[in-house]
């Protein structure tokens, strides 16, 4: 850990991947940069651990790696120090039906995804394609604008442009919910479930207008558009590692077993941090020169270690009424052999795939919405939150030989009325993952036989890992209008800044994609950068999905071909 100091340019609060990103881009940019975790490990939400069989790493939390989609991979040589990523198919996704088809989503390439739906539907196909020809050329500059750029006005007006005049899509979709628009735009109830339910992957629930057809337009059709259905070489946990070199290489400072208790606000400023009594320095000051940025949720940073006597009434208000409420327990398996998918002889590329959701149809949709808005869990369970199967297929070194791993990802209420609630989690978690088991019987029908092991984390455990998570979030809030690009984290915030002055947050700004993508992290350093005039870096010039379209090339030998023809 070195000397202790007591003074840094910027302290970031919280060494999960988005505050390491920040970080590792501000240390680079040559200032004096120190990260403080409470734990004594960093990356909470990208945790690969052996908790079962020995030798097989399960990634408890963070699956779909979207990292390869940030600039950050190119810009801080994440490569360079040490992260591979893997993945176990070029068939990213697909969504498992019980007819025995599949509807498939290609990782890089549109043409075969386009054969693959002929067999479904040709005339949804033919959309298919309309749609790729149309977004395709565009993929770097709209997700970069949109995704890595701080949110703004112009960048909203050319992004609803951009879905106005796309092909396919019906005017007036902004007041459609996510049901409306995928009736107006496919035939096929396979199809339009399976985009609703890869949509669903980045929590752009259908059952609401703007962010429902949003999640079907942009994301719903195109695996492609983020390269999502990836791992990295050893787990998840490979990803704050290289973080965690590259920001320690450039001369960065990382201070683990060290929780804050507050952040020091002085005539309206955040001038640094004070450590709290169970920190390795017990109770220490350590001042901040230029900034502090937050890596933890809204209700931590502002209500916990702000404190309200420093924010304004209204500010209070949003914060305290800030939308936790999606989260998800995972189930994890350790196999003797590889599921046996029903669709497999009709669809054999199902064999390999890394990412799968089953979903059987779009009332099922509807009736897990009615569910939330009624606060209870779903009974029957819906897995879609992108299970995996190709963790040990794509990594060697995630399970010994003759193992197979499976992931799955219910998604949930994680404070349900109708099963005693948030803290009632340890009693109800292998009776509701039993369910779940039965979901996926129907479809993987040797899934009882090949069983070596299973182990259920719920919300709570996710909570008790890492209490920035409140009610076991795990994308640092829910999408909802209210909280939905410029409006997030809260009204007003104006994330990545915030209502205190040089007080930054790096976690819920934006929207989505996930986390692994590193865009929120990347946005809290332009803030900081750009108010600092230090932003025009001739290292920092990477666009979203260059190193995509590039490790595609490099790695795949094959082109990255987000269009059709």
């Amino acid at each position: 850990m070195g000397k202790f100091k007591n003074e840094y340019d910027v302290i970031v609060v919280g060494g999960g991947i988005n505050g390491l990103t920040a970080a590792a881009y501000l240390q680079k940019s040559g200032l004096d940069v120190a990260v403080l975790e409470r734990r004594d490990e960093l990356g909470t939400h990208c945790n690969t651990e052996e908790l079962g069989v020995p030798g097989v790493r399960y990634n408890m939390h963070a699956s779909g790696m979207m990292t390869l989609a940030s600039p950050a991979y190119k810009d801080l040589e994440l490569e360079r120090f040490g992260l591979e990523m893997l993945t176990s198919s070029e068939w990213g996704y697909f969504n498992a039906f019980l007819d025995k088809t599949a509807v498939m989503f290609h990782l890089f390439d549109a043409n075969p995804q386009y054969e693959s739906w002929k067999r479904m539907n040709v005339a949804d196909a033919e959309k298919f394609r309309r749609l790729s020809v149309y977004m395709g050329p565009h993929w770097v500059e709209l997700i970069h604008r949109v995704f890595y750029e701080i949110p703004s006005n112009a960048n909203l007006e050319y992004f609803m442009e951009f879905i106005n005049n796309c092909p396919e899509v019906p005017r007036g979709w902004e007041n459609m919910d996510g049901f409306q628009i995928v009736e107006a735009m496919f035939e096929d109830e396979r199809i339009k479930t399976a985009v609703l339910s890869c949509s669903g992957v980045l929590d752009a629930w259908p059952w609401q207008k703007l962010i429902g057809p949003i999640g079907v337009v942009l994301l719903g059709c195109f695996t492609l558009a983020f390269g999502w259905c990836y791992t990295a070489r050893g787990g998840s946990h490979a990803i704050p590692h290289a973080l965690a070199r590259c920001f320690m290489n450039y001369g960065g400072a990382v201070m683990q077993a060290c929780p804050v208790d507050k952040i020091i606000i002085e005539n309206g400023e955040a001038k640094g941090v004070v450590l709290s009594k169970h920190a390795v320095y017990p109770e220490a000051e350590i001042r901040a020169k230029k900034a502090v940025i937050s890596n933890l949720t809204p209700g931590p940073t502002f209500l916990d270690l702000v404190g309200e006597e420093h924010l304004e009434p209204e500010v209070v208000s949003a914060v305290k009424g800030y939308d936790y409420g999606n989260s998800v327990m995972t189930v994890h398996y350790v196999l003797s052999e590889p599921p046996a998918w029903i669709q497999l002889p009709k669809f054999p590329e199902v064999e390999n795939a890394m990412v799968f959701n089953i979903v059987e149809s779009i009332d099922v949709w509807r009736r897990i919405g009615k569910d939330r808005e009624a606060g209870i869990l779903s009974d029957p369970p819906i897995c879609d939150g992108g299970c995996f199967q190709g963790f040990a297929m794509a990594d060697n070194t995630q399970a010994p030989e003759g193992l197979h791993t499976l992931h799955l990802w219910p998604l949930l209420v994680a404070d349900p009325k109708n099963t005693g609630g948030f803290e009632n989690w340890d009693a109800i978690r292998e009776s509701y993952a039993d369910k779940v088991e039965d979901l996926v019987l129907e479809h993987v029908p040797n899934l009882k036989k090949a069983t070596v092991s299973r182990l259920v984390y719920t919300p709570l455990d996710i909570y008790r890992r890492n209490a920035s998570a409140v009610l076991g979030c795990w994308g640092g809030g829910s999408i909802i209008e209210e909280q939905f690009y410029l409006k997030r984290p809260f009204e007003g915030c104006g994330a990545p800044r915030t209502p205190i002055s040089k007080l930054y947050i790096s976690q819920s700004i934006g929207s989505c994609p996930g986390a692994t993508s590193l865009h929120c992290g990347y946005i809290a350093a332009s803030g900081v950068a750009e108010d600092l005039g230090i932003r025009d870096q001739d290292w920092w010039k990477t666009k979203a999905l260059e190193p995509y379209i590039d490790y595609c090339d490099r790695v795949w030998k094959r082109k990255y071909k987000p269009a059709v023809g």
